[in-house]
């Protein structure tokens, strides 16, 4: 690297033979303003002296790779990561126990990160892999239910973390209407998706008043019509049965024109997941999911 310049018995007409006095200076003060940090010129002696051994073009290519590297990198290493994590998510799953019985450190490494994401409620353990609205570490219901006993959480109708892997309670602490909740979400879970073990800690725990209750149970637009527990919505998790009267709110964009607009709520939707409210303006069924609907008069 560095200047060359034609000596005088190399000198062609039009190119002068050497820089003037003056043109040396200007250079000199060039370089002393561009001159880079002396660790920077060691680093770059250092890297020179490793490539001595390749040949020009290898050196060229090198160096003239070296910015383009340092544009893109922010965006390569990125890319580098998400490869390394996939590789990572792909050689790390864990099987079911193969007895079927889980413990609380088993079911937290299934939260859907890296293995199926499970929950347990009423004793059972349940593969919630296939559920729309439970992802890992998205929403109230991601981030506190998958890989975590949610059997308190349903029955109180909770989103706060310290009513999950909730084991201090028993039965006859909850009212009738929180144990019809549990019932309900009981038989959601163990009817919708695999049951695939029971939970430790629930050993001794007589869940048979909720298993009895959930037989008459059909949440979430099955059969029975009178007064069913559909689902949760909103921040502190309302329960809503058919027959309630509602009001939308919090809808976007081509939705807006909604919010107000009260109605009856008819069923639940699983195909378009969300309520099915006949609104009294006008006569027209709307499909409004639960986040955006709060009871009339709240």
């Amino acid at each position: 690297f560095g200047s060359r310049y034609l000596q005088p018995s190399q000198q062609v007409r039009g190119i002068p033979a050497g820089p003037s006095s003056r043109q040396r200076a200007g250079s000199a003060r060039r370089s002393a303003l561009v001159a880079p940090p002396r660790n920077s010129q060691r680093a770059m002696s250092s890297m020179l002296d490793a490539f001595a051994g390749a040949s020009g073009t290898t050196i060229t290519l090198v160096v003239g790779v070296l910015p383009i590297v340092a544009v893109f990198w922010p965006g390569l290493r990125e890319a580098i990561g998400n490869i390394c994590k996939s590789k990572t998510k792909g050689g790390s799953r864990e099987s079911f126990p193969a007895d079927g019985v889980w413990d609380l450190d088993k079911l937290a490494k299934f939260n859907g990160a890296v293995n199926p994401l499970c929950l347990g409620v009423c004793g059972k353990i349940v593969d919630c892999s296939s559920s729309e609205n439970i992802k890992y570490n998205e929403g109230a219901y991601g981030t506190l239910w998958a890989g975590n006993d949610a059997t308190y959480s349903l029955a109180t109708l909770s989103l706060e973390k310290k009513d999950v892997n909730k084991f201090d309670f028993k039965l006859s602490d909850l009212t009738a209407e929180q144990h019809k909740a549990l019932a309900g979400w009981y038989k959601h879970f163990t009817t919708k998706y695999n049951v695939v073990g029971t939970l430790k800690e629930w050993e001794g725990f007589d869940f048979s008043s909720v298993f009895e209750e959930a037989k008459s149970q059909t949440p979430f637009g099955a059969a029975k019509t009178e007064d069913t527990p559909l689902a949760m919505g909103g921040e502190g998790g309302t329960f809503y049965a058919m027959g309630d009267r509602v009001e939308i709110h919090s809808c976007e964009g081509e939705r807006q024109g909604l919010n107000g607009l009260k109605g009856v709520l008819l069923k639940y939707n699983p195909e378009q997941k969300g309520f099915e409210i006949k609104l009294d303006a006008t006569n027209k069924v709307e499909i409004i999911g639960p986040a955006q609907l709060k009871r009339d008069g709240e």
